[in-house]
């Protein structure tokens, strides 16, 4: 008798790698290659939604295991994410698995680990790798030394004398709010930061200051952190302080979290990061 595709892939999925159980304390997952690794043979992943799995699990080639709220301590957080284990092993793993119809297989698990092939083999392979290293670094490399090297390396000496002001002045560099916080308001209202920053000598045009907002951590993430820039008021206070402000109306209700930073930048930085230098209020 000779198997279809269907059967001969089904014994091949319930006898190899069935489920990929990987619970590391949130967020301490480093990347998560090996479950890659399992998905892409066949293994269904049941994992915390951390490293490769937060960026990976659709609510559909898989099953997650949320982490517990942050704030909670070490035994509590532990305990509330085992009820989660245990539960989707119960209530979804274990009924699907033994789901057995004629042909001796459950036709739903199979179809669980094909779309999770499905899903996950475009995003997780080396082409992509490679892809996006050559567009997203390689490519704009080049043009960045290309770039640099023009007019007997114009370019690259303003930045590197930039960067030389920058690293003098930044240990001067400070910040504080001149508004009185809130720390509720309606939706659809709006607040208006006021931001002193002293530069220490820098120019305004040398740093952007800038507000960070998001959910608390351990809540569902709607979506990433929203960036604000604070403009430049044109204006100084009393002490020599440059003052920049933001009316902000945040787009998202419920509890958010927001910190301000000011950190140098150069239209030929390569990236906005790497002086290596930022301020937190």
């Amino acid at each position: 008798m000779v198997e279809d595709y269907d059967m001969r892939l089904a014994r091949r999925l319930v006898s190899g790698c069935d489920v990929w159980l990987n619970n590391p304390t949130y967020p301490m997952e480093a990347s998560g290659t090996s479950g890659m690794k399992a998905a892409l043979n066949g293994g269904i992943n049941l994992s915390v939604l951390d490293g490769w799995w937060g960026e990976a699990y659709d609510g559909t080639n898989g099953w997650a295991i949320k982490p517990a709220a942050p704030q909670l301590d070490e035994a509590r957080r532990a305990h509330e994410e085992a009820v989660t284990l245990y539960e989707l092993l119960q209530d979804h793993v274990a009924p699907l698995y033994y789901e057995r119809g004629e042909m001796g297989y459950s036709p739903g698990w199979v179809r669980l680990a094909k779309h999770s092939i499905i899903t996950l083999l475009p995003r997780f392979n080396s082409t992509r790798m490679l892809t996006e290293y050559l567009r997203k670094t390689y490519l704009p490399a080049s043009h960045q030394g290309r770039r640099f090297s023009e007019s007997d390396f114009e370019a690259a000496r303003e930045v590197a004398q930039w960067k030389s002001k920058v690293h003098r002045a930044w240990r001067g560099v400070t910040l504080r709010r001149l508004d009185t916080p809130r720390t509720s308001i309606s939706f659809g209202d709006s607040i208006t930061l006021r931001i002193a920053v002293y530069l220490n000598g820098l120019a305004p045009s040398d740093v952007v200051v800038e507000l960070i907002m998001g959910r608390p951590m351990g809540q569902p993430r709607v979506q990433s952190a929203a960036r604000y820039d604070l403009e430049w008021e044109g204006t100084k206070t009393e002490a020599g302080e440059d003052q920049f402000a933001l009316k902000l109306s945040p787009e998202l209700c419920g509890k958010l979290e927001y910190r301000v930073r000011v950190y140098p930048c150069h239209e030929l930085l390569t990236h906005s990061f790497e002086t290596g230098v930022m301020i937190w209020l």
